[in-house]
Formats: C-alpha cells, sequence, structure tokens
C-alpha cells in the first residue's frame, strides 16, 4: 500500500491520494519509509496534494529521518509555490539544513530567497 501512495502523492494525483487518506485508513503524520506524505508532495512541487494533506492536518514542521522538513524539501527543489504555501501555513523559515545551513543560504533561486527574507 506505501508505495502505491507514495506514487500517486509524487504524480500528483490528487483524487487517488485523497481516497488513501479517506476516512483516516492512512495517517497523514505516518512515516511512510523513513519520509511523510508532505515531504514527498513537497519534493515532487505537488501544491494541490500539499493543500490536502494539511487540510487533513499534515504537520508542516515534522522532519523526516534525515532532519529534513517538508520546507527544506520545497526549498532544495525549488518549488517556489510550495514554499509559499508552507510559509503561509506556519512552516519554521528560521530552521537550518541537516549540515547546518540557514534555509536563505540553501535557496538556489532569488524568488525563493526573498520569500525567506
Amino acid at each position: 500500500m506505501s508505495e502505491k501512495v507514495i506514487w500517486t502523492i509524487k504524480n500528483g494525483e490528487l483524487d487517488a491520494v485523497q481516497d488513501a487518506f479517506k476516512n483516516d485508513i492512512l495517517k497523514v503524520n505516518e512515516e511512510i519509509k523513513g519520509r511523510y506524505p508532505l515531504h514527498y508532495a513537497a519534493d515532487f512541487g505537488q501544491l494541490k496534494v500539499l493543500e490536502f494533506l494539511i487540510l487533513k492536518g499534515a504537520d508542516v514542521n515534522k522532519k523526516d529521518k534525515h532532519g529534513i522538513t517538508p520546507l527544506l524539501a520545497a526549498i532544495w527543489e525549488g518549488h517556489t509555490s510550495c514554499v509559499k504555501f508552507l510559509l503561509d501555513k506556519g512552516a519554521n523559515k528560521s530552521d537550518t539544513t541537516p549540515d547546518g545551513k540557514s534555509y536563505i543560504e540553501a535557496a538556489e533561486t532569488d524568488d525563493i530567497k526573498k520569500l525567506l527574507a
């Protein structure tokens, strides 16, 4: 089940993601292969899935097994709209990367740096 859910999140298949979390069969803050659903959505820039998962109660500041937050995943992958949305939903922009850099230092695009300033 978990492989299929990860795949649907990464591919932005919102209907399938909604079905997977219907009736709380799967929990939005439940670890799947060392990460959480929000991390997979942030990694792949799936804004609609991010919106749904947060609506279902996903923790925007939850760290995965590597110490990465969904915000950092979106920053590293350059998904500006996801970064903005996560910040709007209370993601902590003052955190640091696993190697100690600030999030603004980790950002590669000016648009994301402006959001983090």
